[in-house]
């Protein structure tokens, strides 16, 4: 089955769970054995990050490498473990390595990109941003689960619909981050 985000497939939102942050430590350290020392970073990002947070139950990690054309052995190395490579996934210079279960659900998202691009930025300014604004986070899991109950079998209404909350969230979280940066000063 196709993992392209516009390809319909199954997906359920559920509460926040405990096991998360292990399925990460797990992921983390298999990913970690691939990459080796090309890996200076792996962060848990994006819902499943952020407790309290209800989400697909799909662990997405981000690695952060120096060079994202060198990773020929540890790409094959990836699909031997049954990830599906997908270059250029979400922006340029960019590789997103994704595995399903047998029903087709995403359970793994492995987002690699390079040392302060905008991916890295999104991705750790966002869910920093949702763990220390529960407010939002709250109103995020309650469109979640409207949209989940409006749209149970159609995967690409649910993330179509999301996308002003996320934008307004993106807009929020960048003013956040901004006032971080000025305090630290």
């Amino acid at each position: 089955m196709s993992s392209d985000k516009n390809t319909q497939r199954p997906y359920s939102i559920e509460p926040y769970s405990p096991e998360w942050p292990a399925l990460f430590s797990t992921i983390r350290d298999k990913v970690k054995s691939v990459f080796g020392p090309k890996a200076s970073t792996i962060e848990h990002v994006g819902s499943t990050a952020v407790p309290g947070m209800h989400a697909k139950r799909c662990i997405d990690v981000m690695v952060i490498v120096s060079d994202i054309h060198d990773l020929v052995s540890e790409g094959a190395a990836m699909q031997q473990l049954g990830y599906e490579r997908k270059d250029n996934y979400i922006n340029p210079d960019t590789i997103m390595f994704d595995k399903a279960d047998v029903d087709g659900r995403k359970v793994e998202n492995i987002h690699v990109c390079l040392p302060g691009s905008f991916n890295e930025h999104q991705f750790l300014v966002g869910r920093d941003y949702l763990r220390t604004h529960p407010e939002r986070a709250q109103m995020y899991n309650e469109l979640k689960a409207e949209l989940n109950k409006k749209y149970p079998d159609d995967y690409i209404s649910y993330r179509n619909a999301k996308q002003d909350f996320l934008k307004e969230t993106k807009r929020l979280a960048e003013e956040w981050a901004r006032q971080q940066e000025t305090k630290r000063k």
